[in-house]
């Protein structure tokens, strides 16, 4: 159920209650916040291990943003991505 707050504000326009209602019941034909992007990962791969800060230049980051995007991931997903094709080579 929506909690309805009252306008603080008299200038405030007045909505519709059924505009709200129809609005609130469409919520439980979306998907879950889980079910939503990207597959869940297993517990075994889950990616709570580490974590890594690393601070870039402003041309390293262009360097990123480009070839993140030629590759059609996301950043953190093509250094992850890259890191493991570089230790393949090693």
């Amino acid at each position: 159920m929506v909690k309805r707050r009252d306008p603080k504000n008299a200038e405030t326009p007045q909505v519709d209650p059924q505009k709200i209602e129809d609005f609130a019941s469409r919520v439980d034909d979306v998907a879950p916040p889980a079910e939503r992007g990207r597959p869940k990962l297993p517990a075994s791969e889950k990616r709570n291990f580490k974590s890594i800060n690393v601070t870039f230049n402003q041309a390293e980051w262009e360097v990123l943003e480009k070839a993140a995007a030629k590759s059609g991931r996301p950043k953190n997903n093509f250094i992850r991505w890259a890191i493991m094709e570089k230790a393949k080579d090693l």
